[in-house]
C-alpha cells in the first residue's frame, strides 16, 4: 500500500460557505494531499447551539466540496470550550494513524511562518505563565484573557490548542495554518451572517444572496433542506426543552454538567425559574467571567445528558458519517491503522455494544449521540420531519 499524503481539517460547516470551499481548496494545495479528512462537528456546535442545517446535510456540501471522507466530532466535545473542542478532535485525529496534516484557518497567522508563530504562542501563553492572569483576576473570562495574552482572535487560540493538543499526544502531525480571506464574524460571507440571513428567507432578494455566499453545490442542498422543512433549526425553538431540563435538574443535577463551578449552577436554575425565553435566560447569566457561548454550552449539555466527565475522555471510536466514492485506499488504511473501532453502520455497532457495562466510554457516546439526534429532530420547522431513531437508521452519505 502507497504511503498516502491526508490533511485533517476540524469544522463545523455551519453552514459551508465560500470561505470554507477556499480553505479546502488551499489546504489540498499546500499539503499537497492525496484525501483530505473533515472532523466534523454533528448536530450542535461549539456556540453552544444546534447547526442551523443537520448533520447529514453538511456532510454532503463538504463531500460536494473538496472533503474525501467525513467523521463526526462526538458531541461532548463539541459543545465544548476551545481547549476540549481541539483535545477531543486531535485525540480523534491521532487514532486514525493515518493522518499527515492538521490544517487549520487563522485570522493573524498564515504559511510556515505564521504556523510557527502560533507554535510558540501555544507553548508561551495557553495555560502556561504568560496567560494574562490580571485579566483572570478582574473577573474575564479565561477566552478573554488568552486573547489580551498575544491574541485578539478566536480562530487564532483554537489554531494553538490544536498545536497544543499535537504536542501534549507527541504526535508527527504537522500543523498547517491557513489565513482567512473574508469571512470573519458578523461581516457577509462569515457563517454567522449568513446563519442571520437564514432566519427570514422569504424575498427572493434574500436567495440571491445568500447563492452568492455559498459554492453551489451547497446553496442546492441548503435549498433542498429548507424546502423539506428541515431548516432553518434555530436555539429558541428549544426554549421549552431547555427550560424542562434546567427546572427538572435543579441547581443540585447542574452540577454534573461540563463546565459548572463557583456556584453558576444557582445562577442558571435561578434565571431559569425567572426568564421565560432562552435568549433572556443567557443573557441574565452572561458576565465577564462566563462568556454567553459558555452558558449556552452548558444548557445544551444539560439538555442532552452530557456529564462532565465525558469531556475529559479519550476517544472511543471513529464515526464516519460520509465518503467520496473514489476514497477506498483511505478507508483501506485507517481500518487497517485506526487505534479504536471504525464505525460505518451505526446499527450494527449499537447492536454488538449492547453487552458493554453501562459506563463504557463507547457505549456512553453512542447514548449521547441517540439523544442529540433525536433531540435536534425536534427542532425541525416542519412538523413531519421530527421523527426519531435518525441514528440507527440514516445510511450513510456517498458521493
Amino acid at each position: 500500500m502507497k504511503n498516502l499524503n491526508v490533511a485533517a481539517v476540524v469544522c463545523e460547516y455551519n453552514p459551508f460557505h465560500q470561505g470554507h470551499w477556499y480553505h479546502l481548496k488551499e489546504t489540498r494545495r499546500i499539503c499537497d494531499a492525496d484525501y483530505i479528512i473533515a472532523i466534523m462537528s454533528g448536530n450542535f456546535v461549539q456556540r453552544g447551539e444546534p447547526a442551523i442545517v443537520g448533520k447529514w446535510a453538511r456532510t454532503e456540501m463538504a463531500l460536494r466540496c473538496g472533503a474525501d471522507l467525513v467523521v463526526e466530532l462526538p458531541v461532548p466535545y463539541a459543545l465544548s470550550s476551545a481547549q476540549f473542542f481541539a483535545a477531543g478532535a486531535v485525540d480523534l485525529i491521532c487514532k486514525m494513524s493515518v493522518v499527515t496534516y492538521l490544517s487549520f484557518g487563522s485570522e493573524t497567522f498564515g504559511g510556515e511562518a505564521g504556523t510557527a508563530k502560533l507554535e510558540r504562542f501555544a507553548c508561551r501563553t495557553l495555560h502556561g505563565p504568560e496567560i494574562d492572569k490580571v485579566s483572570l483576576r478582574k473577573g474575564h473570562s479565561y477566552a478573554a484573557a488568552a486573547r489580551t495574552s498575544g491574541s485578539a482572535a478566536p480562530n487564532d487560540i483554537l489554531g494553538a490548542e490544536y498545536i497544543r493538543a499535537l504536542r501534549q499526544q507527541n504526535s508527527d502531525i504537522r500543523p498547517i495554518a491557513i489565513e482567512r480571506i473574508g469571512s470573519e464574524h458578523d461581516r457577509p460571507g462569515s457563517a454567522r451572517y449568513i446563519r442571520n440571513l437564514m432566519r427570514d428567507l422569504d424575498s427572493p432578494g434574500d436567495w440571491d444572496e445568500l447563492k452568492s455566499l455559498l459554492p453551489q453545490p451547497a446553496m442546492n442542498l441548503l435549498k433542498r433542506e429548507v424546502e423539506s422543512g428541515r431548516c432553518p433549526v434555530l436555539p429558541e425553538y428549544f426554549t421549552q426543552a431547555v427550560f424542562t431540563s434546567i427546572r427538572s435538574l435543579g441547581a443540585e443535577g447542574l452540577r454534573s454538567c461540563p463546565f459548572v463551578g463557583e456556584g453558576l449552577e444557582y445562577k442558571i436554575y435561578s434565571a431559569a425559574c425567572s426568564c421565560t425565553d432562552l435568549g433572556a435566560l443567557v443573557r441574565e447569566c452572561t458576565s465577564l467571567r462566563y462568556t454567553a457561548s459558555r452558558i449556552r454550552r452548558i444548557l445544551f449539555a444539560a439538555l442532552l445528558g452530557i456529564p462532565h466527565e465525558m469531556v475529559r475522555m479519550p476517544v472511543p471510536y471513529i464515526r464516519i458519517l460520509g465518503m467520496n466514492r473514489g476514497c477506498g485506499l483511505l478507508i483501506d488504511a485507517l481500518k487497517k491503522c485506526a487505534r479504536v473501532p471504525v464505525i460505518t453502520s451505526k446499527a450494527k455497532f449499537w447492536k454488538a455494544a449492547a453487552d458493554l457495562p453501562e459506563s463504557a466510554p463507547a457505549k456512553l457516546f453512542l447514548q449521547a449521540e441517540n439523544r442529540a439526534a433525536d433531540l435536534y429532530a425536534l427542532g425541525f420547522p416542519a412538523e413531519d420531519q421530527r421523527t426519531g431513531y435518525s441514528e440507527l437508521t440514516h445510511p450513510l452519505i456517498y458521493v
